[in-house]
Order: C-alpha cells, then sequence, then structure tokens
C-alpha cells in the first residue's frame, strides 16, 4: 500500500511538474515580438533607375533619391538584399561622384547591417531560399571588400573578416549548384536574382576562384535559359513560379536578358540583371547563343535539386551553416525528416521573430523537444506547408520549332504544392496553357498556394514526346490545417489568344498560328462564368491529356481536330489508372505508381543532363555543351571554363 501511495505521488509530482514547464513555454511563446516584414507605407526605391542613369551618362544626379534604399535597408525589410545588388554596382563603378555626406551615410547603413541569419539582431528578412542566400553572401562579400578596415556595428567585424566568412558560403552555393543544379530549377522569377548577385561577383570580387567558379555556375544558368526558352519566351515547368510566369506571354523574357542575347537586342530592363549589359568581364559562350535559337525537334532530360531523403547521403542533413543552406535553400521547414533541425536553428539564430517562420513558435515546447515528438507531430497533422518543399524535379521538355511541351516527371503526386509548376505547354512565344488544382477559390487573397499559383494537391504528371498525361487524386477530407479543399480542377486556357477554339463535351483544343494544342479530361469542360480563360473540370478524382501539334507535324488543323478525336482513351477511376493510344504508342499511368509506353515501364528518374546538347551524371567533374560545331567545357573544381 505504501508503495503504490509514493507512486502516486510521484506520478503527481511528473504531471504537475509537466504543467508548469508547459504554462512557463506557453507564456514565452506568447511574448515573443515579430519584426515587420515590409513597411506600412511605400517607400521609393531607386536605386535601379539611377544606377541606368548614371551608366547612361547623367551628370545632375539628386542623391537623396537614395534616401529611400537606405531607410529599407537600414529597416532591414525582407528584400533588403534586393536592393544592394546595383547600390553596389553604383559604389564600385561611381563612388568619386558621391558627395562626401551622402557617401558616409551609405557607409552607415552598410556597416549596421544584419548580412546574415547567424549576427546579433532581428528582423523578418527572409534569408534562405537559394537566390537570398546568393544575394546575401555576395552583397557581404563585396561590401567588406570595398571596405576592408571598417567594423561593422552588428557583427563586430571588420570588412575583411566579413569577406573571409561570405567567402565560404559563396563557394558552398556555387558547389550545390554545380553538383545539383538550381533548387528553383528554371524560375523566370528568381533566376534574376541569381544574375544579380552573380554578374557583381564576376565584376568586382578580387579572389579568382571566386569568380571563375561564378561564370562557370552562370554558364549552367545560362544552358536552362537556352534550351527552355522559345523564340526568348522563358516559361516552362519550375520549382518556383508566379501566375504570370505560368501563363507566359511574349513579355517573359527574365526582364529582357533572353531577348539581348538572342532576340531583338533591346536593351535589359532596369533590375538586378542589368549588370549583364556592362559587364566587360563575361560572355555568353556563343555554344548556348546556338542551343537558344535552335529550332530542330528535341527531347532535353535533366535532373534539377535533391530529395528530402537523400540529403543525409549527400552530406547535407545536419545543422550546420552549409546544411542548413541546402534544407532551407530547398524551403524544407516543417517536413517531418527536417522539423527538428529547423527549430534547432531558430533557435540558434533568433528566428522567432521572423514574420515568415514565426509559427513555429507553437511548436518550441520543452516537452516536445526533450521527447523528440516534433517529427511525429507534424506527421499526424501534416500541414499544407510541408508541400512548400522543392525537392528534386526530374523535368522532360519537348521542343519545337513551333512549341515547348514540358513536365516534372512524377513530382511527388497527391501531395501539397506551393510555387512548383510541374506540367505545361507554350504555344510559340504567344502564350502558355496549363492545368492545376487550385488551393483556394479565385478572389481568396494570398500569395502562395491560390487559385493560379502552385496547387491543392499536385497531380501525377509524366510525359513523352508531345503527349502529358496527369491524373488528380483530391482527398475527400480537408487537411487540418488546409485552407481549403476545392472539388475541381481548371486549366488555363485563354480564347482570346487563338485563332481558333473550340470546346466540345471533355475536349478543348486551340489553334494559334501553325500550332495546335488539346486537353483531353474525364469530365465535361466549361469556362468558369464571366471568364474565357478558365477551364473547369469538376470532380475530385480525374485527368488531364495534354497534346501538342503543328502543321508541319499534323497538316491541318482540322486534320489535328480528327485524329485527337479518333483517340482511344479510358480511365478506370476506383484504381486511378489511365490508358490514351495516341500516334502509335499506348500510354498508361498509374497514381502514384507506374508509367508505361506500350506496355513497358519509363524510367523518369534522369541523369543530371540527357540531351542532344549535353549528357552527365550528378556531380561530374566536368561538363561539355555542344552543338552546331560550337562547344562550352567547364570544370568546376579547377575552375576551367573553355569555348
Amino acid at each position: 500500500m505504501a508503495v503504490n501511495i509514493k507512486w502516486g505521488h510521484l506520478l503527481v509530482l511528473i504531471f504537475g511538474g509537466m504543467i508548469v514547464i508547459t504554462a512557463i513555454d506557453f507564456i514565452r511563446i506568447i511574448n515573443y515580438a515579430v519584426y515587420p516584414m515590409k513597411p506600412t507605407e511605400r517607400i521609393s526605391l531607386n536605386q535601379d533607375r539611377i544606377y541606368r542613369e548614371l551608366k547612361d551618362g547623367k551628370t545632375d544626379i539628386d542623391w537623396s533619391e537614395l534616401d529611400g534604399t537606405l531607410e529599407f535597408i537600414s529597416k532591414e525589410y525582407d528584400c533588403s538584399d534586393f536592393r544592394f545588388v546595383n547600390l553596389i554596382r553604383i559604389l564600385y563603378e561611381f563612388e568619386d561622384r558621391i558627395p562626401e555626406a551622402y557617401l558616409d551615410r551609405i557607409k552607415r547603413t552598410l556597416y549596421n547591417f544584419r548580412y546574415w541569419w547567424d549576427e546579433p539582431g532581428e528582423n523578418s528578412m527572409c534569408y534562405w531560399s537559394e537566390n537570398h542566400q546568393i544575394l546575401f553572401a555576395s552583397a557581404e562579400y563585396l561590401v567588406g571588400q570595398k571596405y576592408p578596415e571598417a567594423v561593422f556595428g552588428k557583427s563586430g567585424l571588420t570588412g575583411s573578416q566579413h569577406m573571409a566568412k561570405a567567402r565560404n558560403r559563396l563557394l558552398d552555393w556555387l558547389e550545390m549548384r554545380w553538383n545539383y543544379g538550381f533548387i528553383e530549377f528554371y524560375s523566370e522569377v528568381y533566376y534574376k536574382e541569381d544574375i544579380g548577385a552573380m554578374i557583381n561577383l564576376i565584376d568586382y570580387a578580387g579572389d579568382k576562384e571566386i569568380v571563375e567558379k561564378t561564370k562557370i555556375i552562370l554558364d549552367v544558368m545560362f544552358y536552362d535559359l537556352a534550351a527552355q526558352n522559345i523564340k526568348t519566351m522563358y516559361s516552362s515547368v519550375s520549382g518556383r513560379a508566379y501566375e504570370g510566369n505560368r501563363k507566359g506571354g511574349k513579355g517573359k523574357t527574365l526582364g529582357g536578358v533572353t531577348g539581348y542575347f538572342w532576340g531583338s537586342g533591346d536593351r535589359i530592363r532596369s533590375g538586378m540583371t542589368h549588370g549583364l549589359m556592362y559587364t566587360d568581364n563575361y560572355t555568353v559562350p556563343p555554344v548556348l547563343i546556338d542551343i537558344a535559337t535552335d529550332t530542330s525537334n528535341v527531347i532535353i532530360k535533366q535532373s534539377n535539386g535533391l530529395n528530402l531523403i537523400e540529403l543525409a547521403d549527400e552530406g547535407y542533413f545536419g545543422t550546420d551553416n552549409r546544411s542548413m543552406m541546402m534544407q532551407w535553400g530547398m524551403e524544407a521547414f516543417t517536413n517531418p525528416i527536417i522539423v527538428r533541425n529547423s527549430l534547432s536553428h531558430i533557435r540558434n539564430c533568433d528566428l522567432f521573430s521572423n514574420e515568415f517562420i514565426k509559427d513555429f513558435r507553437y511548436i518550441d515546447f520543452s516537452l516536445l523537444k526533450w521527447f523528440g515528438l516534433e517529427p511525429a507531430l507534424v506527421n499526424y497533422v501534416n500541414p499544407p506547408s510541408n508541400g512548400v518543399a522543392i525537392q528534386r524535379g526530374n523535368t522532360y521538355t519537348y521542343k519545337t520549332k513551333d512549341y515547348s511541351i514540358y513536365t516534372v516527371q512524377k513530382y511527388h503526386p497527391g501531395t501539397f504544392g506551393d510555387q512548383q509548376h510541374v506540367s505545361g505547354m507554350n504555344i510559340s512565344n504567344v502564350t502558355s496553357i496549363f492545368h492545376t488544382h487550385p488551393a483556394i477559390e479565385k478572389d481568396v487573397a494570398r500569395q502562395s498556394p491560390n487559385y493560379w499559383v502552385g496547387y491543392g494537391h499536385l497531380p501525377h504528371a509524366v510525359q513523352d514526346g508531345r503527349v502529358s498525361l496527369a491524373i488528380y487524386n483530391i482527398p475527400e477530407k480537408k487537411g487540418l490545417m488546409e485552407a481549403d479543399l476545392l472539388d475541381y480542377t481548371h486549366a488555363y486556357f485563354p480564347a482570346e489568344m487563338f485563332d481558333t477554339t473550340v470546346v466540345e463535351s471533355n475536349f478543348a483544343f486551340g489553334k494559334s498560328g501553325e500550332t495546335y494544342c488539346v486537353f483531353v479530361t474525364k469530365n465535361e469542360l466549361n469556362f468558369r462564368s464571366s471568364t474565357v480563360d478558365d477551364l473547369i473540370q469538376q470532380g475530385k478524382k480525374t485527368f488531364w491529356i495534354t497534346e501538342a501539334g503543328s502543321k508541319s507535324e499534323d497538316g491541318s488543323f482540322k486534320q489535328f481536330y480528327t485524329r485527337i478525336k479518333s483517340n482511344e482513351f479510358t480511365f478506370f477511376q476506383d484504381d486511378l489508372i489511365l490508358r490514351y493510344v495516341s500516334g502509335g504508342k499506348t500510354y498508361e499511368l498509374k497514381f502514384a505508381e507506374d508509367f508505361k509506353i506500350n506496355g513497358v515501364p519509363v524510367d523518369t528518374d534522369y541523369p543530371r543532363y540527357d540531351s542532344p546538347y549535353v549528357r552527365a551524371e550528378m556531380k561530374d567533374k566536368t561538363i561539355t555543351y555542344s552543338f552546331n560545331g560550337k562547344s562550352l567545357r567547364l570544370d568546376f573544381e579547377n575552375s576551367v571554363r573553355e569555348f
């Protein structure tokens, strides 16, 4: 009896202690301050325009027009690192033009900036995505190099010490891109930011290794631009894409970069890529220009990035700076195998006050930490934030003179998607078409995922040649933290951009010039009320077939229409199996399982490169791009670039 009483007392003490610890944690958590991500009122940011004016020879510069830029940076609002790109170009090229008093103000702003997540201070800047990593490191390196003896207020380090610190991150970032490609693959938005950071290093860094390796990685990026563009329109599948990127159009030229180098030659628009126009230190290799303008029929296969399950084997699974650059560069935060690393990193760097990741506070309880329960918790809750993670993209692009059609093969079917774009088609450089499962209704405001950006739930999408298949398997019940669960999928299909449009039953045909396209679906297609570009297909277990065509391949549009209408297709809804017969091939796709052509399974796990222009395995020591009698040989380890 006495033993039972003692055990009872002990249990009461343990339970009471747990309540006290949790209560203390709760009080701490609700009292975290959160720093503003953006200014409450618009700040005028003119550094890009002023740099352009200086390069154009303007003499009467009103330097006070940089006030907004300096205020933005000093308040450490998100995307302050974007503002550094052309501010640094101004300092390196036109410092002698800046009035001394104003130059002192610029220096004070730069010396008191928090350049990386491990420095003292708190803010709501995003340090971690792939483009931000190189922007912060490039800025820190070049400001430190410019003012090596200055002591920086936030860190207490000298400029030279900041250079050394940033150099390590730069080399890590560049090596990751060499070995695995870009996490934010083919991003029409974020490649621009990468370019701004890299061209500054190429133009101003005094370290030969940094300069030459940066040139190599810029070449790697320019291959992506060349291989995925069509007639200067740069729109493809992507690790991160927004509405405009998915919808394409002649304006999608990476801020004018593609048009400048292999199009009309018009000036690049003011912005972070502006330095490409003025540099004397970087030349786009001629072979990449030829690849960009190639009009032959080509299949381009490529692997970009890593899957979460590959991180440990590749040496990126710790909480050291290099590992966190990879994990958070993938935007992997809450995923069960990552969440404890994320929490450890947030605690070490005082990031609970960062608006982007403030919600981590709600699982920052001591008992969860001590018993290692965070992975089990997020596995049970399965928050949509798990879908933010950008994992390996095995991309397939079929490109002709008339169109390109592209798919990320078998990209995590059924899971949440945030800004990924896994399937679509470009009709020349006129427009694009694609389908998606919207995460929220049309008029609900949210950056991503939303009605046109990302996915509520990803399809199982695959492609062979000019045929892309996709099965959607939308859950019956909404997830615990899911904003909405819509019971339809839809497609961007801009009728006003086509010469001819035919939407009948479960077919949607379009013709633009000599390019043809079609969607074939399980259920009837109808334009959303008051729209001529938004095709709705009701149903949670459905499919979309996208097929491309052209005058040179199919003859007339009528012949294309007749051929497609005669194709056989069957959908077994209970088993989620789609069969489609077209062009003499029988395609079979089973959701989350095999893709077969004529009964033979198709391997959709690709090497680093597999195209007529380049073949290479992941982490090869050298890469050679060849076409039209020209070549580019890259050797990253030895900083060799030959063309």
